[in-house]
């Protein structure tokens, strides 16, 4: 069933083409990324189609009964409530629903009579749109997007970032049919990224993504569509299949095209060489006409404009680049304490960890942008350094753009530093922007722009690919992985992790936990650790037994989800049997009877939620 269709849209800014003749259709299992450049169109498309922007010419059409919900960067929360209340605003039914049972129930608690047909039609409806697990299912995507022991915390404390993340899990409880969602990954850290991810493969409505994040439209997208030089184009399959399609879509179009010209050059020298003759000039003419008429295939073109990054080196360091011992780091107290690591030169080192346990604090301890509270930092010989802050702090927002890198390098010529800014896409009168007014991608590119200067051989990069779009990202892990240095780096993009890193810390549980591999190699090893719960007395070294252990808690686990399932069946057809047998006369009669069956329902429900919480637990 197509859900969404667009036909031949056109948007305009002004006298500026942003989308020409947008065609795409969506159907109900659909789950959609859109790609393309920062500044393509992405974000607008977006918005015309949930009616919050107009557009030029073109057809929209949603399916009728159709809802969409919408996800952006602009949060709209309601600032007085918890951050239980605002997500249980999604369930007003069920609310309001729970509240007239209360007090029907208080009624007979309090001996009076009350109308137990209406009693009973509330309580199977109340079951029916769910409202025994909507208070367990508000639990659990806060608790899965991060927001532990925060239930009862005002919106209004909340980070701009976490107040985002609160929307994008309020909006996942709606379960629009049409779920639109606009850089959902930003603000995540990987592990709620990779709950994101599992919540939308099982997600049985329409879903369009419009992100960065490779690794994540990897997962999720059967179709892409890309917006480039203001037109649509749409592939089957997830990214890798796009990148291989593109590439057999532009060879196919470059040798039409290629043999169209060669084609119409040689008609052109023959009109021009038998016009003038009387014998031949009805051919000529003749052919000119169907030239004329010619349909005229276009030079295809690719938006490969993108940022110009060269990093080189003063010098070498030594072997040796950085050495941490006993290290606690923190503020007021310790945040993460026993540090004990060594880089050497050349490594490529990424730090993982949930949001909040220390990441970037590591990164500006090592910097010394913040004192440590006790334990030793050593930099090897020769070792210098070049810190990007996520936070862009090291740019001055009331400086202009040129200022920014003439103020830090006075001897450079303004042509020079023309140039330069020229290869991060800043042209013309773009060099005289104020920082502050520049949007996030501008302010990396600008911030990458004097990374390159430093030419410092030890590179601390702290969420280095935020606001950078696809191509930006490949330029810069294709200048990183050249590099002759060393990085240590925090990310949350998985593509970008895979692709660097030689080493993974993970900091985990107030400790830094060392993975001597790729990410790759990181991924096996967590996937161990998750399985081998049953502690063996057995050789730690033996493979056998490593294997034996694995696949014995595999097969545990199996039984008891295989036996969670069966007990959760039967509760549902118990609870479901009292639920009908409620509503007989021999029950709704008699109050004692009534109240007694009510009191199993709610203990039998109770019941089936623990189960349901365990199951889930298990499958995860």
């Amino acid at each position: 069933m197509i859900v969404l269709s667009v036909k031949n849209l056109t948007k305009y800014y002004g006298s500026e083409l942003i989308l020409s003749n947008i065609n795409l259709t969506l159907s109900s299992t659909d789950k959609m990324a859109i790609i393309g450049r920062n500044g393509a169109g992405k974000s607008t498309l977006a918005k015309i189609i949930c009616g919050l922007e107009d557009y030029d010419q073109g057809e929209i059409y949603i399916a009728s009964g159709m809802k969409v919900g919408y996800f952006s960067q602009e949060s709209t929360l309601n600032s007085e409530l918890t951050l239980y209340e605002e997500l249980q605003t999604v369930f007003q039914r069920q609310l309001n629903l729970k509240s007239q049972l209360q007090d029907l129930e208080r009624q007979m608690n309090d001996g009076k009579s009350i109308d137990f047909d209406f009693y009973t039609r509330l309580l199977l409806e109340y079951e029916d749109i769910g409202g025994f697990v909507f208070e367990y299912q508000v639990e659990t995507m806060l608790n899965k997007f991060g927001f532990h022991n925060r239930f009862y915390e005002k919106v209004s404390h909340l980070s701009g970032g976490e107040k985002t993340r609160l929307a994008l899990t309020k909006l996942l409880l709606e379960q629009p049919d049409i779920l639109i969602m606009d850089e959902p990954t930003n603000n995540l850290d990987i592990e709620t990224v990779e709950y994101l991810e599992s919540f939308l493969k099982a997600y049985k409505n329409s879903v369009i993504i419009i992100s960065h994040d490779r690794y994540f439209i990897n997962q999720i997208a059967n179709i892409i569509y890309e917006i480039e030089l203001t037109e649509g184009y749409l592939y089957q399959g997830n990214y890798d299949n796009y990148l291989v399609e593109k590439n057999k879509r532009y060879q196919s179009l470059l040798k039409q095209y290629e043999l169209q010209q060669k084609l119409i050059q040689k008609e052109q020298e023959f009109i021009n060489k038998n016009l003038a003759r009387a014998s031949t000039t009805k051919r000529a003419q003749s052919r000119r006409k169907k030239l004329e008429k010619l349909e005229i295939i276009k030079n295809p073109q690719v938006d490969d404009k993108s940022i110009n990054l060269k990093l080189d080196v003063n010098s070498d360091t030594g072997n040796i680049v950085l050495e941490v011992q006993d290290l606690a780091i923190g503020y007021d107290k310790p945040f993460v304490e026993n540090i004990n690591f060594l880089i050497e030169k050349g490594e490529r080192v990424a730090i993982l960890g949930a949001n909040g346990t220390g990441k970037s604090t590591l990164l500006k301890t090592i910097n010394q942008v913040i004192p440590q509270i006790c334990g030793k930092i050593r930099y090897g010989a020769r070792v210098e350094i070049a810190y990007f802050d996520q936070d862009l702090s090291l740019l001055n927002s009331d400086k202009t753009v040129l200022d920014e890198i003439w103020d830090e390098y006075p001897t450079m010529l303004e042509k020079d530093i023309r140039k330069l800014l020229g290869n991060f896409l800043f042209t013309g009168d773009d060099v005289y922007k104020v920082i502050h007014n520049l949007s996030g991608g501008e302010k990396v590119r600008l911030a990458l722009a004097k990374l390159s200067l430093k030419n410092a051989n030890f590179l601390i990069l702290d969420e280095v690919t935020n606001h950078l779009d696809i191509l930006s990202r490949e330029v810069l892990e294709s200048e990183l992985l050249n590099f002759p240095g060393t990085i240590l780096f925090v990310s949350h993009d998985r593509f970008f992790i895979k692709k660097l890193a030689t080493r993974i810390f993970v900091i985990k549980d107030n400790n830094v936990i060392e993975y001597n591999g790729d990410y790759d190699y990181y991924l096996e090893k967590k996937q161990q650790e998750e399985v081998q719960t049953i502690d063996v007395k057995a050789n730690p070294n033996s493979d056998y037994e490593l294997q034996k252990r694995l696949k014995n808690e595999q097969k545990r686990q199996a039984k008891l989800i295989t036996q969670l399932e069966t007990e959760i069946k039967q509760l549902e057809e118990e609870i479901n049997e009292l639920i009908n047998f409620s509503q007989t006369e021999e029950v709704y009669s008699d109050y004692k009877k009534a109240h007694e069956v009510h009191q199993l329902i709610e203990s039998k429900q109770k019941e089936l939620d623990e189960k349901i919480h365990t199951w889930i637990e298990l499958i995860e």
